[in-house]
């Protein structure tokens, strides 16, 4: 199942790191199915060539972020694949996952046609009582695991296309950029939140539970508001990778 680690061509890396990631690829390429056990600690030890607890080190990282979850006398589960959100660049939901190898879907729950409330017209940059679609989405990967709930407002006289769009199955940037209004940059910001009803209701968590909530303003060429997006998304499913330069 795993292979010795080549310990000349990767010097400088820690003997854990690399077989915490060597596990998280066989989860990520179904290798290591959701559902199925790791084989015991002392099998990797062997296979890798390493000291039991260097292994434990690596499935200790990957129980932390949710991928793996340790049974007490049955061992160590495949619990997850989590979804990594790459934010140095911008991109939509579809975009990202698919450039993982994941294969990303979405359930439309809500889309309708609104008046605009004082707050979003000030925050899309159109009139209060302007007509905006109000859109809320399940966002999902492998399985129908359920890592997000994304709720949209965009306005009808930029995009009125989106009256016949199936946001079931297409990508909303692809639109934009189909409909000659690409994403050119955004707004964002990240918090901690605690899950209320309505979150908790579709990520199929308790309330309370800790969720990642993001909130962001998407603009086209010449600085047009094209979409306010806010998302709710599951902390043990998904993280959040940047790049940060000084």
């Amino acid at each position: 199942m795993f292979k010795e680690l080549n310990k000349d061509n990767l010097k400088g890396v820690p003997l854990y790191v690399q077989i915490r990631e060597k596990i998280r690829e066989k989860i990520r390429k179904n290798e290591l199915t959701i559902g199925s056990f790791l084989p015991a600690e002392t099998e990797l030890a062997e296979m890798f060539n390493v000291s039991r607890m260097t292994v434990r080190s690596a499935i200790d990282d990957l129980v932390t972020e949710g991928l793996l979850i340790r049974k007490q006398g049955t061992g160590t589960l495949i619990a997850s694949k989590r979804a990594v959100r790459d934010y140095s660049r911008l991109t939509g939901f579809h975009e990202d996952m698919k450039s993982r190898g994941m294969n990303p879907s979405s359930k439309v729950i809500k889309k309708e046609l609104i008046p605009a409330s004082e707050e979003f017209a000030d925050k899309l940059m159109i009139q209060p009582g302007s007509k905006v679609f109000h859109i809320l989405r399940l966002r999902f990967v492998e399985d129908n695991q359920i890592i997000a709930l994304h709720r949209l407002y965009i306005p009808q006289g930029l995009c009125p296309w989106i009256e016949e769009a199936d946001l079931n199955k297409e990508s909303l940037y692809e639109l934009y950029t189909k409909n000659n209004l690409p994403v050119e940059w955004g707004r964002q910001i990240v918090e901690a939140h605690s899950a209320m009803d309505l979150e908790a209701k579709y990520l199929e968590i308790e309330v309370g539970t800790p969720i990642l909530y993001s909130e962001r303003i998407s603009y086209s060429k010449n600085n047009i508001p094209l979409e306010h997006a806010t998302a709710w998304c599951r902390a043990d499913r998904y993280s959040m990778n940047f790049i940060l330069k000084r």
